[in-house]
């Protein structure tokens, strides 16, 4: 049986408690009791083995046996730079590209992006779903999500982020390499995925001048979210050695 996980900002080993929301989903979903054993995690990758001592109404108190470090990434990063899609569409991007592996998703304002609601609130829900998504898929390291910008703005901060990046972006123009030629290299690598109106000629002249490289995911027209769950399944693959 999978091993409840649960996330805390910090670990260490010793009596700790949980955050009232850990806490609520760990003894009001799973219903779990003193003397089982669970997994934290802290995202910037600890990992520790805790026991439960001791559950009130709103509070959780454990023992952490043990814990350990996974050295962080320094190369080999997927980052999916992904239009925003309307609706709960963007929150299947989060969610899905956490599960598959990407580093990071950067939400990109296209000219032709549908205009929706951003800020402070919509930033900390995304990151919400990456916590969730993290924590059931068995990650130890959260992704990083940055605020919606617009290209010129998300080119600046990703090249300036991973200065030795491959770029590329989805295209439908048949003399474009596929996706799957790529040769899998340990080195970053940056998917812009546009919006359903597509990239402007501007847009994808701006790419190019930065050195990105036109791929070919399939034959046919996809849809927001669907090109970012096979650029971030590719590209993880690739680089995880599965392909």
């Amino acid at each position: 049986m999978k091993q409840a996980r649960f996330y805390r900002e910090s670990i260490e080993t010793g009596r700790v408690e949980l955050s009232p929301d850990q806490a609520h989903h760990l003894v009001n979903v799973l219903r779990m009791e003193p003397g089982q054993e669970l997994e934290l995690f802290d995202g910037k990758g600890t990992v520790g083995r805790a026991i439960i001592t001791n559950v009130k109404h709103k509070t959780v108190e454990l023992n952490v046996e043990d814990a350990r470090t996974v050295p962080t990434r320094t190369s080999g990063r997927v980052i999916i730079a992904v239009s925003i899609a309307k609706g709960r569409r963007f929150d299947w991007v989060i969610t899905k590209c956490t599960e598959l592996g990407a580093d990071h998703i950067a939400p990109v304002l296209f000219e032709r992006t549908v205009k929706l609601a951003q800020g402070a609130s919509v930033l900390a829900r995304y990151n919400n779903l990456a916590l969730a998504a993290t924590k059931q898929s068995g990650r130890v390291f959260l992704p990083k999500i940055t605020a919606p910008v617009d290209l010129a703005g998300t080119l600046s901060a990703l090249q300036k982020d991973y200065p030795k990046a491959r770029l590329v972006f989805g295209t439908l123009n048949t003399e474009a390499k596929r996706i799957c030629t790529l040769p899998a290299v340990d080195e970053d690598i940056i998917a812009f995925v546009g919006p359903e109106g597509g990239m402007t000629p501007e847009e994808q002249e701006r790419l190019r001048a930065a050195g990105a490289a036109e791929v070919r995911l399939t034959d046919t027209t996809l849809r927001i979210e669907t090109a970012a769950f096979a650029f971030a399944a590719i590209l993880c693959a690739n680089r995880d050695g599965s392909v």
